[in-house]
């Protein structure tokens, strides 16, 4: 058995950009062989497992979505998934972009959520793909509805479960926003204004949170994404080196291999081997 697809795609009008838009909806029965990866990823992606079992790792935190659960790839990060061999996933799924869906993930508290375990959801997901296979063309508003259900209703289930919240709600929002700016560089004291804190505040609530600073963090970001690139794209050590912020691909190298263990050209090798 192959990895087969039933996907509706949509185009997206020319112009100012739109609040929300659907790029595609669809349902996967995978195989072993089936796996998408995106680095710094210019959309959000909403999935629900009808069947089987997979791995979600998002900024390199690792969930094991399996049948009856949610998950969540968002946009600005670099994430990969993948279908088990043995038992794996089919899945209905919504790739989508725009400012609304933004607002919601923030209005409803689920910045940072990309795991929902045992998830009643089947009937929303399953209505929203049905709209987009009858009317494609009046499709996005009922589509943008249908994702604040599953938003709203995500909210809710974990409202219901006792969800612990974060210590600071500011500790997220910082970590959202140096997950934007992986291929820069970010000074203390522009984070910290970006959250209305004093940089001193702005460390402490950081490193209270994530065990590490927000430099620290910011190179795990960029290293993580160094060994995706090594991995998947043509691009050279210096252009790589280039898109991450570094001041030149030997600096970028040696930081790479203190960090890894193996410089950057001979861990491309051994991902490729």
């Amino acid at each position: 058995m192959s990895t087969r697809e039933d996907i509706t795609s949509f185009l997206k009008e020319s112009g100012a950009p739109l609040p929300f838009h659907v790029q595609m909806a669809g349902i996967s029965y995978c195989d072993g062989s089936y796996r998408i990866s995106r680095c710094k990823s210019p959309i959000f992606v909403f999935e629900y497992v009808m069947e089987g079992r997979g791995t979600l790792v998002v900024n390199s935190v690792e969930y094991h979505p399996v049948k009856g659960d949610v998950y969540i790839a968002p946009k600005d990060s670099t994430h990969h998934y993948f279908s088990d061999a043995k038992d794996p996933w089919t899945k209905i799924w919504f790739n989508v972009e725009g400012e609304l869906v933004e607002q919601l993930i923030r209005a409803y508290g689920l910045l940072g959520v990309h795991h929902v375990p045992a998830c009643p959801l089947y009937p929303v997901f399953e209505e929203g793909l049905r709209c987009a296979r009858e009317n494609p063309v009046s499709a996005h508003e009922k589509i943008a509805l249908i994702i604040h259900r599953i938003i709203q209703e995500l909210s809710a289930v974990l409202k219901s479960r006792g969800r612990p919240e974060l210590r600071s709600p500011f500790a997220l929002e910082m970590k959202q926003f140096l997950d934007t700016k992986v291929s820069g560089n970010v000074s203390i004291k522009n984070l910290a204004a970006h959250v209305h804190r004093s940089p001193s505040q702005a460390m402490r609530i950081f490193k209270s949170e994530w065990g590490l600073s927000p430099v620290q963090y910011l190179l795990e970001r960029k290293f993580e994404m160094a060994r995706a690139l090594l991995s998947e794209s043509a691009l050279t050590v210096k252009e790589i080196s280039a898109s991450l912020g570094f001041k030149d691909e030997y600096y970028f190298a040696a930081l790479f291999k203190r960090k890894n263990g193996i410089a950057p050209g001979r861990y491309r090798q051994a991902r490729r081997s």
